[in-house]
């Protein structure tokens, strides 16, 4: 439904833009200026290392719109495909799993910089004239480098906003980055719509599951066999399960991700367990270790085999938060969505 949903969305962008080329005066791709004397507060990274809050925040006016943006992350990426800016992109990097399908055309039209991220020589020889990511990493000295050097270039740059904050990610975070997005590339009309059809989206889930009994303990399985790598206290990922009604159980845990051990895992049984889809490791073989790893077998969720795979993609702040909450719900609580 939520798929569906998008496609609903991308249909409404679509009929924004045919008003703009009918020279529709209401049209946001024709606002004229918008992004003229429009400031944004964002924080900047020296290092390129998460730090919870920790980095310096800065304040940045945009005098016109980007033309030539380039997108560090998938989740970046599928932001401003969505909000249909392709047209305004140099290039992009670094793909988690895949492209939504509805939005893979439009991605073949930018011009891939890099399967990870790209060395800052590439990035200045795409003439790029914007730096949006997603991950403070974007900005290592080994990537994009650091944002005070970029702007000393004259090139502006945008993190995340989940990255900024002290406080857990949440899906406010995402709306968040919408508005800014939609209003520096002057198509605030458009973000408007996404942000509506998102928390469309949401309620159509959160209306569905039981917010009076114990919330399912969850654990989520990124990668890792002598020590799994999960989602602890602060990510997005902590937000979005508790949306479905389920409790992260490492989400005492400071940070956004860290390693544990099997023993807390075995101690905290979850009830059930979240496999990330990704490039660096697929959902079945985590599955395998899983189910044939003698000392994981009283794991409540090991006996009664209850997984739950997800993307990678879907549950860092972006557009597909929405369906991460309906596969989350949907399969930790089947029974509310017969």
């Amino acid at each position: 439904m939520i798929r569906e949903n998008l496609f609903v969305i991308l249909a409404i962008l679509a009929a924004v833009l045919l008003l703009a080329a009918c020279g529709g005066d209401d049209a946001d791709s024709v606002q004229g200026g918008e992004a003229a004397g429009f400031s944004v507060e964002n924080c900047s990274t020296t290092t390129g290392e998460d730090s919870q809050g920790a980095f310096p925040v800065s304040s940045h006016t945009y005098t016109e719109a980007p033309s030539r943006a380039v997108t560090m992350n998938q989740h970046t990426t599928e932001l401003m495909l969505t909000l249909g800016l392709q047209d305004r992109m140099a290039g992009t990097a670094y793909i988690d799993d895949f492209i939504l399908p509805e939005l893979k055309e439009a991605y073949d039209s930018v011009l891939v910089l890099a399967d990870e991220y790209p060395s800052k020589e590439v990035i200045l020889g795409s003439e790029t004239d914007f730096i949006y990511a997603g991950f403070a990493s974007a900005f290592r000295e080994t990537a994009a480098g650091p944002q005070a050097d970029l702007a000393d270039l004259g090139i502006p740059s945008y993190l995340t906003l989940a990255m900024c904050k002290e406080e857990a990610d949440s899906i406010q975070d995402i709306y968040d980055d919408i508005a800014n997005i939609s209003r520096i590339f002057e198509v605030t009309e458009r973000g408007e719509a996404l942000i509506a059809s998102m928390k469309k989206d949401i309620e159509s889930v959160t209306s569905k599951v039981d917010p009076s009994g114990t919330p399912i303990r969850a654990f989520l399985y990124d990668s890792g066999d002598d020590a799994p790598y999960t989602s602890v206290c602060c990510s997005m990922f902590t937000n979005l399960i508790e949306l479905a009604g389920a409790k992260n159980i490492f989400d005492d845990v400071d940070g956004r991700w860290a390693t544990v051990n099997w023993e807390e895992v075995i101690e905290r049984d979850p009830e059930v367990i979240v496999l990330i889809e990704a490039v660096w490791s697929t959902a079945q073989e985590k599955m395998d270790f899983l189910t044939t790893n003698e000392a994981l077998a009283d794991i409540t969720a090991v006996k009664e085999q209850r997984f739950v795979t997800i993307n990678f993609s879907s549950i860092v702040p972006g557009i597909r938060n929405p369906e991460a909450i309906r596969t989350l719900a949907e399969g930790i609580y089947p029974e509310s969505f017969r």
